[in-house]
Parts: structure tokens; sequence; C-alpha cells
């Protein structure tokens, strides 16, 4: 029984030193969003409109152009 005290507690560190590697690695992948892949998404989801949804999108952001040019 005794002999058995060293195996628990090598299992058990084991153990404690998966779950720290991998909420260490959780949190580092959770680090990576930024900005860019705000921007990134937003870019794939204008690839993804149909031609008429762009030219509509195109045609918004024309006149927000030239109403801001006219202040």
């Amino acid at each position: 029984m005794i002999a058995m005290a060293p195996f628990t507690i090598l299992f058990a560190s084991i153990s404690v030193v998966s779950a720290l590697t991998l909420a260490y690695l959780v949190w580092q992948e959770g680090q990576r969003v930024n900005k860019n892949n705000g921007m990134a998404a937003f870019h794939r989801h204008l690839d993804a409109l149909s031609d008429d949804s762009r030219s509509h999108l195109r045609q918004q952001l024309q006149e927000s152009r030239e109403r801001q040019q006219r202040r």
C-alpha cells in the first residue's frame, strides 16, 4: 500500500501539469484575436455577397463620401 503513494503522486502531478499546459495553450490561442481578424472577416463577408448587394453597398459608400466632402 505504501508503494502505491509515489505512483499516485506521479500520476496526479502529470495530470496537473497537463491541465495547466492545456489551459495555457487555450489562453494563448485567445490572445491571437485582434482587429485585423475582424477586418478580414468583414472582407470575407463582402466577398460572399452577390453582385447586386455589393453594388448597393458601393452606392451607399459613394454617397457617404460625397456627403463628407461637402462639409
